[in-house]
């Protein structure tokens, strides 16, 4: 096992987040160094280079229709379009959302974007050590968790042989995916029995779905059915946001440097990184990981 950890930062909608994964970066090497100083474990040594991080972006794929589209729309002298700004946001906001649709079009933008998501865990593959495996923690916002579920549903029985790495833990951040579970409504049973989101490979992992109760975006995914209850570990409801944009729906762009949210994210690298150093013992990583649990209040198993 590979005694670093990889850490898959994936971006959601809009180009305006470009730069959130490093500040996320930071946060979350921030709080990492402090969870294992609180752990009694800082000064470890190859402490500061633990965590191999991988940027994920992917929405430009969908922007480059939208801008042609927002361009036939809104500059054609026949047709009288009021409030443009507006429409303009919510062509970008919601038309990545309508463009992201699994089809059987190998030309689709869900094959382009989840061609894109496999180059880029591939490149990040290639700064593990060969031959062993490697535990892979993903943060991803908004849309992009509905993408990477996406992708590790579909790479589910190949992505440890191909690329070496085990799905360890999955932390969503204002995702809609609870959303997306409306396309496996059942109209004979009156359920989402079908929706069936992967879970994480690793048996000491974790999903832990982060939302702020002020953000529209986000939405818990345990309630969604009984299958959802055992693969989402815990919905989180955290407060996100600046002065200004807490408590609003603007808060949906407030996770990415949220402490709190790094902390989360951090303790359980920490564990993860202890464990598979060897420094800690099967007794206490399962010490650690209870303790997580019970100190953000997550449901039992």
């Amino acid at each position: 096992m590979d005694t670093r950890l990889a850490v898959y930062i994936v971006h959601g909608i809009g180009d305006q987040e470009k730069g959130f994964s490093k500040i996320m970066q930071e946060n979350l090497m921030s709080n990492f160094e402090k969870a294992l100083d609180h752990m009694g474990e800082g000064n470890r040594p190859n402490q500061a280079g633990a965590l191999i991080f991988q940027e994920g972006l992917w929405a430009d794929i969908t922007q480059k229709g939208e801008d042609i589209l927002k361009k036939n729309m809104f500059n054609d002298p026949d047709t009288d379009v009021d409030w443009i700004k507006a429409r303009k946001f919510f062509a970008d906001y919601l038309g990545d959302a309508i463009s992201y649709f699994k089809g059987s079009d190998t030309d689709s933008q869900y094959s382009a974007i989840q061609t894109r998501i496999e180059g880029q865990i591939k490149e990040l593959s290639s700064t593990t050590r060969p031959g062993q495996k490697t535990l892979l923690t993903v943060v991803s916002h908004s849309l992009g968790t509905v993408v990477l579920s996406d992708y590790f549903y579909d790479k589910r029985k190949t992505l440890e042989q191909e690329h070496e790495l085990v799905f360890s833990n999955f932390f969503t951040m204002g995702s809609p995916i609870a959303l997306y579970a409306n396309r496996f409504f059942n109209h004979n049973n009156k359920s989402f029995t079908n929706f069936k989101p992967q879970k994480v490979k690793d048996p000491k992992g974790i999903w832990v779905n982060l939302f702020d109760e002020d953000d529209i975006v986000g939405y818990p995914i345990r309630p969604v059915n009984n299958h959802c209850k055992k693969v989402v570990t815990a919905d989180l409801n955290v407060s996100v946001g600046s002065f200004f944009s807490g408590g609003t729906p603007a808060s949906h762009a407030g996770y990415w440097e949220d402490q709190e949210v790094g902390k989360i994210i951090a303790e359980k690298l920490a564990i993860d990184w202890l464990r598979v150093n060897k420094w800690d013992t099967k007794d206490q990583t399962l010490k650690r990981i209870t303790a997580y649990k019970k100190r953000y209040k997550m449901p039992a198993e």
